[in-house]
């Protein structure tokens, strides 16, 4: 007999470890801000470090926590309908 679906404990794990994912990331994107504002660092290389940062890595770090998150969500109402179509 063929199986079609998911582990619904595996796929809800999945969800809460993508979940738990993003929300290092936004932790770790917010303490390397902090840190980087409290560096005491003058002149155009740091102008430009921080406009890189500021412009384009938080930019992209927030938008792998939220691809991060959003997979979180569909990986745990997966599991949902996969438990309820199993009932």
């Amino acid at each position: 007999m063929a199986i079609w679906g998911a582990d619904v404990e595996q796929l809800r794990t999945l969800g809460t470890k993508l979940t738990h994912g993003a929300s290092e990331i936004e932790q770790q994107k917010n303490n390397l801000n902090k840190i980087l504002n409290a560096t005491l660092w003058k002149g155009p290389d740091a102008d430009a470090f921080r406009s890189d940062w500021s412009g384009t890595h938080m930019t992209q770090l927030t938008k792998v926590a939220e691809a991060l998150k959003e997979a979180g969500t569909k990986a745990t109402r997966n599991a949902n309908e996969q438990d309820q179509a199993s009932r």
